[in-house]
């Protein structure tokens, strides 16, 4: 024992502080950043689900959200998918009831995207999407829908030329921000798709150009 320090000393000092509950065994973990993330990403891609046609082409950007929601797609649908996306080309490339496109283009150093834009997107030209999934990097009433890069802007931007429909995937802090490059309005989008962080006001601000937006 420390000279000149009694038990009772020694005791106090393990106690928790005042005002705080020690916590105990039966306490669960809080729940780590990633995982609310992961969590929150097959939310989105479970509701995506349900704008899958039942056949037809559809497209899905290269984005952690759409790479969820090609390994939720269901099976036996007659689907041909278009992607720019290495990493969903490997999940898809098995499925026999799946036909794969691999649109080509430039590639980034460290990307897993094949194309990062330009005036043109090699394998894309002339194709017809009934759906396109894109990711967003900002969603905003006034400036519309944004990337971080303005020639990923510029990729997303012909990949929206091509559908029929867009369908946008979106984490909740993402709507209400503005990232660096524009590449659409929210009125070229016909279902916004995110999660229960969103902001209140800013997806209801959202909600007035977009005919639907689901939050999960």
């Amino acid at each position: 024992m420390v000279p000149g320090r009694t038990n009772a000393a020694a005791g106090k000092t393990r106690e928790a502080p005042q005002g705080r509950t020690a916590r105990t065994a039966a306490e669960p973990p809080q729940a780590a950043p990633h995982e609310d993330t992961a969590r929150a990403e097959q939310r989105i891609a479970a509701a995506a689900v349900a704008e899958v046609p039942q056949r037809g082409v559809v497209l899905l950007d290269a984005h952690p959200l759409t790479e969820h929601l090609a390994d939720a797609l269901p099976e036996g649908r007659d689907l041909t998918v278009v992607t720019n996306s290495m990493d969903i080309a490997v999940r898809l490339m098995a499925r026999e009831d799946v036909t794969l496109l691999l649109i080509g283009g430039r590639i980034r150093s460290g990307a897993t995207a094949t194309v990062q834009g330009g005036s043109s997107m090699p394998g894309l030209e002339g194709l017809h999407i009934d759906v396109a999934f894109l990711a967003a990097a900002g969603v905003d009433a006034r400036r519309g829908l944004t990337a971080d890069d303005p020639v990923e802007a510029a990729a997303k931007r012909m990949m929206m030329r091509a559908a029929d429909r867009v369908v946008v995937l979106a984490y909740g802090a993402s709507v209400g921000h503005v990232a660096l490059a524009r590449y659409g309005t929210l009125r070229d989008v016909d279902c916004l798709i995110t999660d229960s962080t969103c902001d209140p006001l800013a997806g209801d601000r959202a909600a007035v150009a977009i005919s639907r937006v689901t939050r999960v």
